[in-house]
């Protein structure tokens, strides 16, 4: 059984991954049901790749949760479920002490730097810990965090990393969002791609200000943000930099693997990263990647091999690596391709359904 809260779409981090694992498993020898707590529009209008049940409450205030999921933890087991994987903080909480009650072991996953620890959350963590056979995270850099906030031992905790496919829509070849790219590609213009939703810890300002230091000696460059959110400040600093001609805001993309090829460049400036999709979409586009040093992203950025690191928030270390990649088609090239190779061979759905597979055998035949 899966559980998560809410099922936004498949495009989301955490949901996508979750959707390409059921979608991959192996039907002759798992069997899986996803419970979601409260249903989403996507779910209503294009379903799941399995069977899935609304508990119909998401407070864990609300005593109907809590009595609705023991009731379905109690009908699940008489089913024949032994294994719960849950995601998200919320379901966390109150799920592995339920199943436990009924007789049904969890894991649980941790995909990010832990941002949302509070010295509450935190105790409640180390009760209900107690009752988690397992944690699945994916990167070792999270595997630290969650063991020294919530006590784990290393032996349970086990890192999978994220995993991707080549999968581009068909309809999304001639988007909107590639027109516009095409049409810069046509003017001759250099592309720094970065793709993340417009939020402060993104720092996607330090990209801007990298940009404005290059304004003169690299007049072809530009700056591509895909993501959504309020981009007023980051225009504004952009038009007092002197390049607000010069970086686009192309909102959200259902599909940003086809858009990547148009990219010369991936950026990503982020305070905190738990391990981040937007590094391995880079790596799979033969992108070469400049990235902040933090969380995961080392795991995944090897520097001076398939791109450049440099401390978070340091804008002329950042200034420096573009610099450097925007001046060498030949580097680009050679650090891209390494890069894709990387992200094939470590980074593929296959491998990443076939280790929970593993993982999910070995705590059911205990």
């Amino acid at each position: 059984m899966f559980v998560i809260d809410y099922f936004r779409d498949p495009n989301a981090g955490t949901e996508g991954q979750l959707f390409n694992l059921i979608k991959g498993l192996d039907r002759s020898c798992i069997d899986p049901h996803l419970l979601v707590f409260e249903e989403s529009k996507w779910l209503r209008d294009n379903g799941f790749p399995c069977q899935y049940s609304v508990l119909g409450s998401r407070s864990l205030k609300s005593l109907k949760t809590w009595v609705g999921l023991y009731k379905y933890a109690r009908l699940m087991r008489r089913r024949g479920i032994k294994l719960a994987h849950v995601f998200f903080n919320d379901p966390s909480l109150i799920c592995p002490p339920i199943f436990h009650i009924n007789g049904i072991r969890t894991l649980i996953s941790r995909r990010d730097m832990g941002y949302w620890y509070t010295p509450t959350i935190k105790r409640l963590l180390h009760f209900t810990g107690w009752f988690v056979s397992g944690v699945v995270v994916n990167s070792e850099a999270v595997k630290k965090v969650t063991m020294d906030a919530e006590g784990f031992s290393d032996y349970s905790v086990s890192v999978i990393y994220n995993g991707f496919d080549d999968e581009i829509k068909a309809s999304c070849l001639n988007s909107e969002f590639n027109k516009k790219l095409r049409c810069l590609k046509d003017q001759g213009r250099q592309l720094i791609g970065l793709v993340a939703n417009i939020r402060p810890i993104k720092r996607i300002d330090d990209v801007i200000g990298a940009l404005g230091m290059l304004k003169d000696s690299n007049p072809d460059l530009d700056l591509v943000v895909i993501g959504s959110g309020d981009i007023s400040e980051l225009h504004s600093l952009a038009i007092e930099l002197g390049v607000g001609s010069r970086v686009h805001f192309l909102g959200a993309c259902n599909n940003v693997t086809s858009s990547l090829p148009f990219f010369d460049i991936g950026v990503l400036s982020s305070e905190s990263e738990g391990f981040s999709n937007s590094l391995v979409e880079y790596m799979r586009a033969a992108l070469p990647v400049v990235c902040s040093a933090v969380g995961g992203n080392p795991e995944a950025v090897e520097a001076g091999v398939n791109g450049f690191l440099y401390p978070v928030g340091n804008i002329n270390e950042l200034r420096k690596a573009i610099e450097i990649l925007a001046n060498d088609g030949a580097l680009r090239a050679k650090m891209g391709g390494k890069g894709k190779s990387i992200a094939i061979r470590r980074y593929s759905i296959t491998e990443m359904t076939s280790a929970h597979t593993r993982l999910y055998r070995s705590y059911s035949s205990e």
